[in-house]
């Protein structure tokens, strides 16, 4: 083998080698970034954000929510959780009545069930006979009634609801729905999905 042959072989065994190295450093460079970084690029991860919903059955616009929180759990699944405070008004005549429905349900494991069901069903029972449709309601989610009424009138339920509006007057609620994020109040309620979102991740990528 000629000199000049062993020279070449060499020079263009060391360019390989250089550009090994080069491959396996910047690899490593960009996966670390990658794996530090948000999805805001602020380098930090998603954080798990908790809402909090203070909010009346009556109330129209309470019920124009429920498809955005649906959407933002689908979306984040569990890093975000939403938690229903019971704030009837005074100016809806059955809104206490829905919350220890709601309530009363719960005590056979159907709250979320109910709450859907007072939610969807809400122009009808606003204007109507309204404990007789949520006797309905339970009959069609096969609660057991007389406990049901009994539950729907216990000093247990009423204390359950008088709680969460009592903490809402401590943290200054007004008006349905109010909205906190981490303990942070909402001070204007998003007019859609995309600014609610917004919202939310706002919190989740600090």
């Amino acid at each position: 083998m000629s000199k000049q042959f062993q020279t070449l072989a060499w020079a263009a065994f060391l360019i390989i080698v250089a550009g090994a190295i080069y491959y396996a450093v910047t690899r490593s460079d960009t996966q670390g970034t990658s794996a530090t970084a948000g999805s805001d690029g602020s380098g930090q991860g998603a954080q798990p954000v908790e809402i909090l919903k203070y909010s009346d059955y009556s109330c129209p616009s309470c019920k124009q929510y429920i498809p955005f929180q649906e959407a933002l759990e689908d979306e984040f699944g569990d890093l975000v959780s939403i938690e229903y405070r019971h704030f009837p008004l005074g100016s809806f005549p059955h809104s206490d009545l829905a919350a220890r429905a709601v309530e009363a349900a719960a005590e056979q494991g159907e709250k979320e069930a109910m709450h859907d069901m007072i939610f969807d069903g809400q122009a009808e029972w606003s204007n109507g006979p309204a404990e007789e449709i949520f006797l309905s309601y339970a009959e069609e989610l096969g609660l057991d009634i007389d406990q049901f009424r009994s539950d729907l009138e216990s000093d247990e339920v009423r204390q359950r609801v008088l709680r969460d509006r009592a903490e809402g007057e401590r943290r200054m609620v007004r008006a349905t729905p109010t909205f906190f994020i981490n303990g942070q109040r909402v001070q204007q309620n998003p007019r859609d999905y995309q600014q609610f979102k917004a919202l939310v991740e706002m919190h989740m990528y600090r």
